[in-house]
């Protein structure tokens, strides 16, 4: 999964938010041979969301064309440490 997280990485903007399509079109050029399919999963954002690694947002344009979906990595909760007597 760490092919998926690059390439969210390298298609995000400066909020950490990258369209899938863009991140399809890195995963292409760097794994011609990806296929969502052979995780089990019909399309990319299915995978996407499964992983639970991402969050996902649609995104509707104003011109009525059909939504665009972004991820981004989730972020990391801080780890909380229990006092010690």
């Amino acid at each position: 999964m760490n092919f998926l997280r690059n390439a969210v990485e390298a298609a995000s903007d400066e909020d950490g938010w990258a369209p899938l399509s863009a991140v399809g079109n890195i995963i292409t050029n760097q794994r011609p041979d990806f296929d969502p399919r052979s995780y089990g999963y019909r399309k990319l954002s299915d995978l996407i969301s499964a992983t639970t690694l991402f969050e996902t947002d649609r995104r509707s344009p104003v011109d009525g064309k059909q939504p665009i979906i972004y991820a981004r990595a989730k972020r990391r909760q801080p780890t909380r440490r229990t006092a010690q007597a």
